[in-house]
């Protein structure tokens, strides 16, 4: 099984959801590995912990391991993410999936190539890496956060989405106007409606 969490922009929570979704299962009972994780996601490590999901793996991406924990579930944030011995993130998810595992994958829907053009066109900013859209079209639950892009504005002139480092940048201030947000939102559900199992889920 192959859950997708996505959204229009960064910073909406798609990470924060996923990793409830994957403690939901461990309390079910099921084991729960932690394949890959941003590390600007610093504070939910601790709450894995505190939840019981203990294989959080900062390096990540090492399948021999992931393998030998026998788990019933993998985390893998950031699916169009490069991996350092070559391939993506996308490549680990495909090869959990073989084998049988399912898995629990994050990546903003301007990441995936057949509608990467569509958000292009709103500001000519390029992804430098696309996911491949089969993995939209296997998962069998898509789950879109759907956060006001006042709210989100706001939230990233106010320096509670990222460091200065990305607050200050060029790209990421002409991502979060008023005007780009209010378009990527609209082309990203414009784009989910060709896919069946998508869940939107409202954030305040």
């Amino acid at each position: 099984m192959l859950k997708i969490f996505t959204s229009y922009t960064p910073g909406a929570g798609k990470t924060y959801l996923m990793v409830s979704k994957a403690i939901e299962e461990n309390r079910k009972g099921r084991k729960v590995v932690i394949g890959f994780l941003n590390s600007g996601h610093r504070d939910i490590g601790k709450t894995l912990s505190d939840n019981g999901i203990n294989h959080f793996d900062k390096k990540g991406m090492n399948y021999d391991r992931i393998i030998s924990l026998n788990p019933d579930v993998v985390v893998l944030d950031e699916m169009g993410m490069k991996i350092r011995r070559g391939g993506f993130v996308y490549d680990r998810v495909k090869k959990l999936m073989d084998a049988g595992i399912d898995v629990y994958t994050s990546a903003n829907l301007k990441r995936f190539s057949g509608v990467s053009e569509r958000f292009k066109a709103v500001t000519g900013i390029t992804a430098k890496t696309t996911i491949p859209d089969e993995f939209l079209k296997i998962a069998q639950e898509i789950y879109f956060i759907d956060r006001d892009p006042e709210k989100m504005a706001k939230d990233f002139e106010e320096g509670k989405l990222f460091n200065d480092k990305y607050k200050d940048s060029r790209i990421m201030k002409k991502n979060f106007e008023m005007n780009t947000l209010v378009q990527y939102r609209q082309v990203a559900l414009e784009c989910l409606r060709g896919y069946k199992n998508v869940i939107i889920i409202k954030r305040d």
